[in-house]
């Protein structure tokens, strides 16, 4: 007979038997990217030297020269490369013999390619010629091929799909983020595509890195405990029922007046004249909070932050835009701070000033101090439509912050609109605008032109008391989840990066639109602290469950499966050091003829790359 504790113990679905040892790995890592250099790529990487470290593996990492020669115990073996003029911070890394004497000495069960793109390119030719019987893996981290139609050269965007395609086509495994980047590549033909998601740190990101001396820094009051203490009762007292959601969105959202016309473009913001704006805003769309918070510390502030690379295909213009757009009671009582740096810095903070605006650019950081920073905020604003996962909104949920995003790839993996946050539909706004604008076209077809006026400006046909009410109904008609198994994103499909890209150029129509919607979600939390506090808890619990050890073992899972198919054994340490007194004798890689190889190599591309500029 078996206990019910034994039962129990019994149905704990674990990855591995608790008695059987896993097997040591030696893994080479081909990147494009490493440290120094800070971003989601490099970030990552760091993470899983890390866990391979801790689980007895041995990796070798290839890549970029950055001045690092090793890093969490394993070796680091740099090369030139020449700067990417279309994307600062990244280059084209070149081959290098040392590479392949590197490989050959290490002797790997298995290559991991991190973005392929030329790097990974020469090295996995190589790597199939001189060890044909290693397995090899890829990730899959980086829109790149969608950012070519960002930077202005959408004709060679189908060229790179393909490109890359085919390099991942011959990896085993094609690791991704996210569940909405898996399915994309999927369309595009990608095969064997696997998810290998991310953690966050919550020693490290958490509400009790909050820090008020950092808020008084940005002008804003630090809030009293008094009133800490009621946002946290209220928040407990507001019950979260079985498979309900905090709040509701209706069908449609506001789309702007056709009055109103698109700004102008990046390249026009040091001539950007005023514009007169010939309506106002709908009211507020949530009550205000509870009196009892409301009372206490009216003038501490709500601080909108934004965490990530400074540069256009980020979409922070559009933050921007909608912070504007607040009503001046709304944005008088909010303070707009932006933590990272890149190329779009300079001309972001002019605008800004321009705007009359309160923000404060803080430069890039890390550690515990961007841990306060988040800790410090109210609301997290992630307008990116480019990210595979988007680590920064991990980060802000697991700091207690609900997240103002848009319903894109990566973002709306990690975000329940509704419950730990609000998505923003973009096409929805866009067909809603255009109903609003053929509608205006009638009417003025149909009578003389009148006014625009505050109760149809907002809302496109409906009434204002119809509209305001639509916004505070609950949709009982929809089924909703259980609270354990809340779905993060919106049951709508989620537009292309290069829809995207379209309809968020400041100089197209729809772009208004959406930063008027964009800004009412932020005006929404803005008011109501019981319910910033309350998405916040729930935010902070969701995030709890994504630790790094589970995110950082997908792979390595992945490692041992494409080891055990392809039926390799580990040499033991004696054996690979004998295989590498060999390889010293006789594959010196050195010698006239090698640097002759070497020079003509360059030379070939040098001319190549003249040509092609």
């Amino acid at each position: 007979m078996h206990s019910e504790k034994d039962v129990a113990l019994q149905a704990v679905s674990y990855p591995y038997p608790t008695d059987r040892k896993r097997r040591k790995l030696r893994v080479a890592i081909v990147t494009e990217n490493f440290l120094p250099k800070i971003d989601g790529v490099t970030r990552t990487l760091a993470r899983l030297l890390e866990h391979l470290h801790a689980e007895g593996n041995e990796a070798l990492v290839l890549g970029p020269d950055t001045g690092l020669t090793e890093y969490s115990g394993h070796p680091v073996v740099g090369t030139f490369g020449i700067p990417l003029l279309v994307y600062p911070g990244l280059k084209l890394n070149f081959l290098r013999l040392r590479f392949i004497r590197r490989l050959q000495q290490f002797r790997p069960d298995v290559v991991h390619f991190v973005d392929p793109i030329w790097l990974g390119v020469q090295m996995m030719w190589v790597v199939k010629r001189i060890l044909p019987d290693v397995p090899c893996v890829s990730s899959y981290h980086t829109n790149l091929p969608t950012y070519a139609s960002l930077f202005g050269l959408p004709f060679i965007e189908n060229i790179m799909w393909k490109m890359i395609r085919a390099q991942h086509d011959q990896c085993d495994i094609v690791f991704c983020p996210s569940e909405s980047t898996r399915r994309m590549l999927l369309d595009k033909g990608f095969r064997n595509v696997e998810i290998w998601s991310r953690g966050v740190d919550t020693h490290l990101f958490n509400p009790g890195a909050r820090d008020e001396n950092l808020r008084a820094s940005w002008d804003c009051k630090p809030k009293s405990q008094a009133l800490l203490n009621t946002l946290h009762d209220q928040a407990a007292s507001r019950k979260l029922e079985e498979g309900d959601t905090f709040i509701h969105t209706p069908e449609s959202l506001p789309a702007l007046s056709p009055y109103l016309s698109p700004p102008p473009a990046y390249e026009s913001l040091s001539d950007l004249p005023p514009i007169t704006m010939p309506f106002a805003l709908p009211p507020p769309v949530v009550a205000s909070a509870d009196p009892r918070s409301a009372a206490q510390d009216a003038n501490s502030k709500a601080v909108v932050l934004y965490v990530g690379r400074i540069s256009w295909e980020k979409n922070i213009r559009l933050l921007i835009e909608a912070f504007r757009l607040l009503p001046t009671g709304v944005r008088d009582n909010a303070k707009l701070v932006i933590v990272g740096d890149g190329p779009a810095r300079g001309e972001l903070t002019r605008l800004c000033t321009r705007y009359g605006l309160d923000a404060a650019f803080m430069g890039h950081q890390k550690g515990k101090r961007l841990a306060s920073m988040f800790a410090s905020s109210s609301i997290f604003a992630f307008p990116s439509f480019t990210e595979t996962f988007g680590q920064v909104v991990l980060e802000a949920l697991a700091s207690g912050l609900p997240v103002v995003g848009l319903h894109a790839e990566g973002t709306s993996d990690l975000v329940c609109h509704g419950t730990t946050g609000l998505l923003l539909d973009v096409q929805r706004v866009v067909a809603n605008a255009s109903v609003s604008a053929h509608a205006s076209a009638a009417a003025a077809r149909a009578s003389p032109p009148a006014s625009p006026q505050r109760s149809d400006c907002g809302f496109g046909a409906l009434p204002a008391r119809d509209a305001s009410q639509s916004l505070h109904t609950t949709q009982a008609a929809v089924p909703h989840a259980a609270s354990s198994s809340l779905k993060p994103g919106l049951p709508t499909p989620i537009p292309s990066v290069k829809e995207f890209a379209a309809t968020m150029s400041p100089s197209a129509a729809s772009f208004q639109p959406c930063a008027q919607a964009y800004s009412i979600l932020l005006e929404r939390l803005i008011r109501d602290r019981t319910l910033r506090a309350t998405m916040g808890q729930r935010a902070q619990q969701y995030a709890s469950n994504k630790t790094w050890w589970d995110a950082m073992d997908a792979p390595v899972r992945g490692y041992e499966r494409v080891v055990e198919q392809r039926g390799r054994t580990n040499l033991t340490d004696a054996e690979l050091e004998a295989l590498r007194n060999v390889q010293r004798r006789t594959l010196p890689l050195t010698g006239p003829i090698v640097k002759t190889l070497v020079a003509l190599y360059l030379a070939l591309f040098i001319v190549l790359w003249v040509t092609w500029l």
